[in-house]
């Protein structure tokens, strides 16, 4: 009789254990463990969990939003290190604009720095963003971003203009190891384009698309001629973009 209940025991200890290791088992998979220690060990790379991009520059003290670039601005040039690296006044020929691009921004803190720049006197605001959100968000996610942006703009009665996304190139992935997937990054700059493209007609909105002068649209990539560094623009390419505004500026009588 012991002896039965001995076996009996044991099965089901060995049942429990079996049924433990399944749970177990479970857990750290949905946990994704098993991305995590190859990637710790096995990739050479520390795991690091995704994290709501921060504002890293003090907004309420921020005296870059209220310099006085030119007592008439009439254009604003907003985004991130693809508008700062432009020589606007030099490109557009003329001395009412003012470039409000910060180095390495993204589209959640864009949208907090608009307020600081509501009184300006500027009639247009050329808007170039998304590049440094991908490939963190998705789709949706960045275009209602840039609708945020663009809605706030029209309340305001400014003149806003998108400026599609640009492709990077094979190059980006030597410069910025997050991007070594150059292919999946410009397939979810098609997808946003796309949106924003169809938001832009649907709300009357002018918007820029440089892709088709400066990238291989069969490839999805950015031509090397037009980039530094497979993700920054050369001065020719600037020259193309300039053309494009200056095609705006003009239909609004700017």
């Amino acid at each position: 009789m012991a002896k039965l209940l001995n076996q009996k025991s044991g099965r089901l200890l060995i049942a429990f254990n079996i049924l433990t290791a399944i749970i177990l088992a479970a857990v750290l998979i949905k946990e994704n463990y098993p991305s995590r220690i190859y990637n710790k060990f096995l990739n050479n790379n520390k795991y690091q969990e995704p994290a709501e991009p921060e504002c890293q520059y003090p907004l309420s003290q921020y005296d870059f939003h209220y310099r006085r670039d030119t007592d008439t601005p009439n254009i604003i040039m907003l985004g991130n290190s693809l508008i700062r690296n432009g020589n606007w006044d030099s490109l557009l020929n003329r001395k009412d604009v003012i470039n409000r691009g910060i180095s390495g921004d993204n589209l959640k803190c864009i949208c907090e720095r608009l307020a600081y720049l509501k009184n300006s006197t500027a009639k247009i605001i050329f808007i170039e963003h998304g590049i440094n959100d991908i490939p963190e968000n998705n789709i949706n996610t960045l275009f209602n971003y840039y609708r945020q942006i663009v809605d706030y703009w029209h309340k305001e009665n400014k003149i806003p203009v998108i400026n599609l996304l640009f492709y990077i190139s094979p190059k980006a992935g030597e410069a910025y190891p997050s991007r070594t997937d150059y292919a999946s990054i410009n397939k979810t700059i098609k997808g946003l384009n796309d949106k924003l493209r169809h938001y832009a007609i649907d709300t009357k909105t002018d918007f820029i698309d440089l892709n088709p002068q400066i990238s291989n649209e069969a490839t999805l990539e950015l031509k090397a001629r037009y980039t530094t560094n497979g993700v920054h623009l050369t001065n020719e390419a600037y020259k193309i973009w300039a053309a494009e505004i200056n095609k705006i500026l003009a239909r609004h009588g700017i």
